[in-house]
């Protein structure tokens, strides 16, 4: 006899109500790794980015292979560790030229940076192409109502030295895609509307025969403006774009884990001079979970601190801004001290996900995240033996349990990130440029 089968999309009905159901196993194939009516499980992305890198012998895991130990920075990540490959003794591939501008975009989209006038700074850049997670969003984010999201914990970013050190998502060289540092108004924004649409409405066609008018005119003129405008006018149409299918989205199955969170009122205030870094990170990652379990979104960029920052880490009794520590030798100690804070935020968002069900497995079990820097060593400046942590199973494309990788010949970076875009169902064949192009996969990331 064949077994029952379900659809993703039953309901109980009855009375002019409607109740959604969970992920129930005869919704799925007989692995349960998709959906029996031929509907896959998605796959998501998200980069986890913290500035001024670590002190890397405290940083590098005991043995390799899977006979590692974690280390001193990495023992928060105990009860995720199967969940966790480490990857040590890669290099990102550009011409060292200035440190901190060359490891952020190097690490986060393969692509050497441009260089801008400095102004009032020392040096200012761009990035040279999208961010991996752009690269992402734009072959898995369809169907979902937000492309990707982009959030941020500390507010004290490098805000002149352009848009590299200031935002970790970009489109391209002139689209950097700033983070949302209110977890309040990041609630609003993924759950404000959290209610049915009335397809009956007319304002909803009203609203979207307006957005196709405002694409069309635009359109229209970029056959009479130049190269530069041209590219402005893109980077509005696809503003549109984006409106356009959040009018249009459906709102989310209320199945599984799916629910509308309680209201968060966190504003990442102040509090006599210090930000709530917890309170922040924790309310962002408790956002981005649901919004995963939601499929509102399937791409993230999370920014705790960005590069050449001046947070201040101010719970571990440190008054001194984190960038500045880097470069003083007998304050290495406070610097790892600020990572394996950090690290225990990131394990906290592996816990939660892993915490959250998704057919047979949780949401872990369908993801792939990228936790790095913008330097290796914030002291010294390097960007060899770079700090890279690939957790989750993307769907069982990646190594589980995880283990640690260490390249003997500073192989390049843009291998992991290749491995990564992959992993959650990209197609893509290379990813960056010139000397951070990339081919080929990290093999020892796959399963």
């Amino acid at each position: 006899m064949a077994p029952f089968r379900l659809s993703r999309r039953t309901l109980l009905k009855g009375l002019g109500a409607a109740v959604a159901l969970p992920t129930l196993e005869a919704m799925l194939n007989t692995h349960g790794t998709a959906y029996a009516s031929g509907g896959t499980i998605p796959k998501r992305f998200a980069t986890f980015f913290f500035g001024n890198g670590v002190v890397l012998d405290r940083w590098r895991p005991s043995g390799t292979g899977p006979s590692w130990n974690l280390s001193p920075a990495l023992a928060p990540l105990s009860a995720v560790k199967d969940y966790v490959n480490v990857v040590t003794g890669y290099k990102v591939k550009s011409p060292m030229m200035r440190a901190h501008h060359d490891g952020a975009a190097g690490i986060l989209s393969g692509h050497p940076f441009i260089e801008l006038p400095p102004g009032n700074a020392n040096y200012a850049s761009k990035f040279g192409g999208p961010s991996i997670d752009q690269v992402a969003a734009s072959r898995i984010a369809q169907g979902t109502t937000f492309a990707s999201v982009q959030l941020a914990v500390s507010k004290r970013v490098s805000a002149g030295e352009g848009p590299t050190l200031r935002y970790i998502s970009h489109r391209g060289p002139d689209q950097p895609m700033p983070p949302e540092f209110n977890p309040a108004a990041l609630f609003t924004r993924l759950f404000g509307n959290f209610t049915p649409v009335d397809q009956t409405d007319p304002r909803n066609s009203l609203r979207t025969s307006v957005l196709d008018a405002v694409r069309d005119d635009t359109r229209r003129l970029q056959q009479r403006l130049g190269s530069a405008d041209r590219a402005r006018l893109d980077a509005h149409l696809t503003h549109i774009s984006e409106l356009r299918q959040q009018i249009l989205a459906l709102p989310p199955e209320i199945i599984g884990a799916c629910a509308r969170p309680e209201p968060v009122t966190q504003t990442n205030r102040d509090v006599d001079g210090k930000e709530p870094l917890e309170a922040v990170s924790r309310t962002m990652s408790d956002l981005l979970v649901m919004a995963w379990a939601c499929d509102l979104t399937r791409v993230a960029s999370y920014m705790f601190n960005g590069g050449v920052s001046a947070t201040v880490f101010h719970m571990l009794g440190q008054t001194q801004g984190h960038h500045d520590l880097t470069h003083d030798a007998s304050k290495q100690n406070q610097v790892h001290d600020a990572t394996v804070w950090v690290v225990r935020q990131f394990a906290y968002l592996l816990q939660r996900l892993k915490a959250t069900p998704e057919a047979s497995g949780n949401l872990l079990d369908n993801s792939c995240l990228l936790l790095t820097s913008d330097v290796s060593d914030g002291l010294s400046h390097s960007v060899t033996d770079y700090p890279i942590l690939v957790a989750g199973r993307a769907g069982g494309y990646l190594k589980y349990p995880g283990i640690h990788i260490r390249s003997p010949n500073a192989q390049n970076t843009s291998d992991v990130l290749l491995t990564c875009l992959r992993a959650v169902g990209t197609g893509v064949t290379s990813v960056g440029a010139a000397q951070g192009l990339s081919s080929t996969e990290c093999a020892a990331l796959k399963a």
